[in-house]
């Protein structure tokens, strides 16, 4: 009935538009029009409402009224399309359409300036000088590769011009918030080499107490980047550019709530009764330094361009120390835990435009290295788990673990679509990717400052190297037809792919290697354009096949291993609404609506008292039925140099599982965002608030096999102002 129920709005808000647009769109004399949006979502230039695939973008100006400035508010864009805070930085959340994660390797590529993100430890979480962005939902293997199942975020930075300008903003607001932005660019050689410079912070106070440990700062942050942009342009035909960033943050521990035999039931009783409160025996830090740069030469003619792309990746990541059972008890800690990535990558393209035939062909390597090490600690309180005395006693103990991790890829790729008459285009593309990946996986046990060996709780040295490889072809194929100069229908069918590769937190050959995964997705949509452009409706339907999903699960129960396991098999379907109007002059809406529906149709686990859990016809986690955005901005002048511009969104999603087991979960809730910018064109003051309500939420949370259970808190009210001068 609920899936009727919704058919049917979707169908009457069109049908309700187009008569609208209809009525009014010969009367109107003075009209307001909305922006013509350029993408690049498809590794060439064009207009947004002209790419017959399901991409929603949003400009700097967006991005400001949106206050989108970290990767964990990207959800705010899209329908079907949502991002959730994790707490610590280390793994944002990304989930498109029912496909997530909650390991490191992304199944949402990441692409800044065109240079692909292979871990999430190394995405930008704080976002600065954003040009656009831009949300590409579905399988994107054909033109993006690896880790796209769900979809890829383009995020474009600004590049310098042949102007001399800048900016400097300072904003403070509650929980010590501390803001500050500065910039500058300038040419270096009038008409040919330009330079901008950018740097910015942002510090905030933690919202979660520890009870035990009586102290009132986990989830503190503070994060400190820095950017250089080159631009060079040699001749008319050739342009190069130089991309460095550079980011330092610093989180103080996560703050996870659960842990053995917690359900939704117990998460409500602490979120109603003690919230933002953890209880925790240890308490550490998470540092982490990343370091992107990317080169970037291209050559166009009238007829032909090409496009390269060089990137080297360095990430840097310590933690010393964590709980690692989120408990008051003794069970385990992690300390000297350190992990070094390096990646180096080039991608080569070559385009052209041939009457009615536009295609696109290229070449992608890469070399991906993680040199990761720690001492796990099995506490004194694991005695009191074990009922067997002899082994209780062995209690405590060490476990060092050091692993050397390396993969190198190479992909070809092409796309093209044709014209066979006039508004009806064809599109076909094709991926062919190989990866070889190489663990080198030791693990020793010391106790009292020996070496330490115990069989029984599977406590022995061990030590394996292993190889694997793995290929994939992501295909793609497509219909688009542009009716008129204002509607357009498109059709897609496309897979996507994230490969397999070696666990690196166990030393047990057999349960290291896990295989590819992979998504099949079918989608229909229409975009349109009404009322003289002063209203934009796009509505998408989809169907996905997700097979082999690689699940961070616990591996081996003995040892409490985690790793990635292909453990499901899943199917989802649903709908997305978008709309923007231009109303009146000075005021615009956005209302974006997304239906999911999820069905997992293949996934058993053995649970800690070693019976086999059958999950089929779950609900894939991260997957609300219904979700929604909406936004109203408003500008007017109030002198003739000052003007004032209001903002408000707010963001709606139904009730969703944290985990495919369906044990916990978070109702259904909304978050209420809102700004006042009073502008001089130069100098702008900003008052700014978020989650107004003061909503009480779990932003994330994960299961591990039915043995254990946890969640985090979302962001509470917070409010401040800013101050930005531009020069």
């Amino acid at each position: 009935m609920l899936k009727r129920i919704s058919i049917h709005l979707i169908i009457f808000c069109l049908m309700s538009v187009a008569t609208y647009a209809q009525e009014t769109e010969d009367t109107e004399e003075e009209v307001f029009k909305l922006p013509t949006q350029t993408v690049t979502a498809q590794k060439r230039e064009e207009v947004l409402q002209k790419v017959p695939i399901a991409v929603a973008s949003i400009d700097s100006t967006k991005t400001e009224e949106l206050q989108i400035d970290s990767i964990n508010e990207i959800g705010r864009i899209s329908p079907n399309f949502k991002s959730y805070d994790d707490g610590g930085g280390l793994y944002p959340m990304i989930a498109s359409r029912g496909i997530f994660t909650i390991d490191e390797i992304p199944v949402v590529g990441i692409y800044v300036d065109s240079v692909p993100l292979f871990n999430t430890i190394s995405f930008p979480t704080l976002l600065t000088d954003i040009e656009r962005i831009e949300v590409l939902r579905g399988p994107q293997g054909t033109l993006y590769g690896r880790n796209t199942l769900g979809g890829a975020i383009n995020v474009i930075t600004k590049q310098p011009s042949n102007q001399t300008k800048g900016y400097a903003s300072f904003g403070y607001g509650n929980l010590n918030q501390i803001e500050a932005r500065v910039g500058i660019e300038t040419p270096l050689i009038e008409d040919q080499l330009f330079v901008r410079l950018s740097g910015g912070a942002n510090l905030r106070d933690g919202y979660v107490e520890n009870t035990i440990l009586q102290t009132d700062d986990l989830l503190e942050y503070a994060e400190y980047l820095g950017n250089l942009r080159l631009s060079y342009l040699p001749s008319d035909n050739l342009s190069l550019s130089l991309n460095s960033s550079l980011a330092r943050r610093e989180i103080n521990d996560y703050a996870l709530v659960g842990g053995r035999d917690t359900t939704t039931e117990v998460l409500t009783g602490l979120r109603d009764d003690s919230p933002y409160q953890v209880a925790y025996n240890v308490e550490g830090v998470i540092n982490t330094l990343v370091s992107n740069s990317a080169l970037k030469i291209d050559y166009e003619t009238d007829t032909f361009s090409i496009n390269s792309i060089s990137s080297l990746q360095y990430t840097d990541n310590t933690t010393d120390p964590r709980d690692f059972d989120f408990s008051p008890a003794d069970i385990a800690t992690r300390e000297d835990y350190a992990r070094e990535l390096m990646t180096l990558s080039e991608e080569i393209r070559v385009s052209s435009e041939w009457n009615q035939l536009r295609w696109l062909a290229g070449v992608f390597v890469y070399s991906y290295n993680l040199q990761s090490g720690f001492n796990y600690i099995n506490g004194k309180d694991n005695a009191f788990l074990v009922p067997d005395p002899e082994s209780a006693a062995q209690y405590p103990y060490t476990q060092t673990d050091e692993t050397t991790l390396g993969q190198i890829g190479l992909s070809i790729f092409g796309n093209a679509d044709y014209m066979i008459i006039d508004g009806l285009r064809v599109i076909g593309g094709i991926r062919f990717e190989v990866e070889e990946s190489h663990a080198n996986v030791v693990q020793s046990y010391v106790k009292d400052g020996k070496d330490f060996l115990y069989p029984n709780l599977g406590v022995f040295p061990r030590e394996f190297e292993e190889t694997v490889s793995f290929n994939a072809l992501s295909p793609k194929a497509g219909l688009s037809y542009q009716i008129t100069d204002d509607v357009m229908l498109f059709g897609n069918v496309a897979r996507g792919y994230r490969p397999g590769g070696i666990n690196p937190f166990t030393s047990d050959a057999d349960a290291a290697k896990y295989d590819p995964e992979y998504s099949l997705n079918y989608e229909v949509g229409v975009k349109s354009m009404f009322m003289q452009d002063r209203a934009k409706v796009n509505l998408t339907g989809f169907y996905i096949s997700y097979e082999d999903q690689q699940l961070y699960t616990v591996i081996d129960p003995a040892t409490f291993s985690v790793g990635r396991e292909n453990l499901g098999n899943s199917i989802s379907y649903g709908a997305e609404l978008e709309t923007e109007w231009a109303l009146i002059d000075g005021l615009s809406a956005i209302i974006n609506l997304g239906y999911l529906d999820t069905e997992i149709t293949d996934f058993k686990v053995i649970s800690r008292f070693g019976d086999e859990i059958n999950n089929a016809e779950n609900k894939q986690a991260y997957s609300p039925l219904f979700n929604c955005n909406v936004g109203l901005t408003y500008a007017m002048s109030l002198t003739d140099g000052i003007a004032l511009r209001t903002a408000v969104d707010y963001q709606y999603q139904t009730e969703m599982f944290f985990d495919p087991e369906n044990v916990i979960s978070q109702d259904a809730y909304g978050l209420l965002n809102a700004q006042v910018v009073i502008s001089t064109g130069i100098v702008n003051l900003t008052f700014w608030g978020q989650n107004l309500t003061d909503e009480v939420y779990f932003s994330y949370g994960y299961g591990l096999s039915g043995i254990a259970y946890f969640a985090s808190y979302g962001l509470p009210r917070t409010y401040g102002s800013k101050l930005t001068v531009a020069f």
